[in-house]
């Protein structure tokens, strides 16, 4: 997270682009399956094993590293990390993380992950 975002770029901006379309539909995408994670939970954008980006709802505390994924990009959905300000709207919360999402740390990630 940043104080500001910055868009997507580099490979990660291109990656996105192809397997989602475009960086908005991939945003719909990651904010549908986070407001889909039943109870406390995760929504990664992950690096599959076979190099294949992917979105992985995960609950509880579970990782993708521990189906081999490298995750590139979080959401904490679990309610601590948005019950004091927003309550039980996790949609309002998500709405508001995309402000904040590091771009540039995620395009470091996911350059990491493709060596």
């Amino acid at each position: 997270m940043s104080p500001k975002s910055n868009p997507p770029g580099g490979k990660l901006l291109e990656a996105l682009n192809s397997t989602f379309g475009n960086v908005d539909k991939f945003k719909e995408e990651f904010t549908n399956k986070a407001m889909s994670v039943f109870g406390s939970g995760w929504t990664f954008l992950i690096l599959t094993h076979d190099g294949k980006l992917a979105l992985k709802r995960q609950s509880f505390q579970n990782s993708p590293i521990m189906q081999g994924n490298i995750p590139i990009l979080g959401v904490d959905v679990w309610e601590h990390a948005y019950y004091l300000k927003y309550q039980n709207r996790r949609a309002d919360y998500i709405a508001a993380w995309w402000h904040v999402v590091n771009w540039k740390q995620a395009e470091q990630n996911f350059n990491e992950a493709l060596k």
